[in-house]
């Protein structure tokens, strides 16, 4: 591993920040995190429904180009819509490029949960997470059910750092669908923090993105 590692971040949102910050200081102590922001990253996504247009790919390919042109050991796309630029991003560039939620799935899927709430503050979001959630379950062949929800409100939470707010917003979600769930997961950066809390609230275990991106690349970087 290098002496001394910076892992530059894309994110569609300044309230995603410090969620991955305290991940990495917990994986990787000592490291630096470079945030680079476009806030309409988000937006504009949504605004297709989460099917991202070659335009929305290219931006974000330049936005990982600025990082790994920038020095940065490794890059992860915080914006959990631009999932599938990570696969592009992995073949043109030598650095490793991770994706904001690809480790949280494989945590999911060593679970083996049949009915999984998928929690955002985007409804585009939801309904990607959701189903790159269920194909990763078809290709292992593990019948489940997986459930976008819109959390109206958490947005707004999660911008002011209020977590109270944000538990709030994410159980009124989650209370607003049918029972019979036995995993929620946490489609968003910015939301990770209502993670232990919600747990405690709903008695399901909740899985965030945050940890588990940060440990991946720390073991990544520690074969290096």
């Amino acid at each position: 591993m290098p002496e001394h590692v910076t892992v530059a971040a894309v994110h569609a949102t300044p309230a995603s920040i410090p969620p991955l910050r305290s991940a990495l200081a917990d994986a990787l102590p000592g490291s630096t995190l470079w945030n680079i922001i476009d806030d309409r990253l988000a937006p504009d996504a949504d605004a297709t429904g989460g099917e991202l247009t070659p335009a929305l790919r290219d931006r974000m390919l330049t936005l990982v180009r600025h990082g790994v042109d920038g020095g940065a050991h490794a890059v992860v796309i915080a914006c959990s819509m631009y999932g599938e630029v990570g696969d592009i991003a992995g073949r043109l560039f030598s650095t490793p490029i991770f994706t904001s939620d690809a480790d949280m799935f494989a945590q999911i899927l060593r679970a083996a949960p049949t009915r999984v709430a998928v929690l955002a503050s985007l409804r585009g979001s939801a309904a990607d997470t959701s189903a790159r959630l269920a194909a990763a379950f078809a290709c292992r062949q593990h019948d489940a059910e997986v459930v976008p929800v819109f959390c109206s409100g958490a947005a707004e939470a999660a911008a002011r750092d209020d977590t109270p707010g944000l538990v709030a917003a994410l159980a009124a979600g989650f209370d607003s669908t049918a029972g019979g769930f036995d995993l929620v997961c946490i489609a968003q950066y910015s939301l990770s923090p209502a993670a232990g809390e919600l747990a405690n609230k709903l008695a399901l275990p909740v899985i965030a993105p945050t940890t588990a991106a940060a440990k991946a690349i720390a073991r990544r970087l520690e074969q290096s």
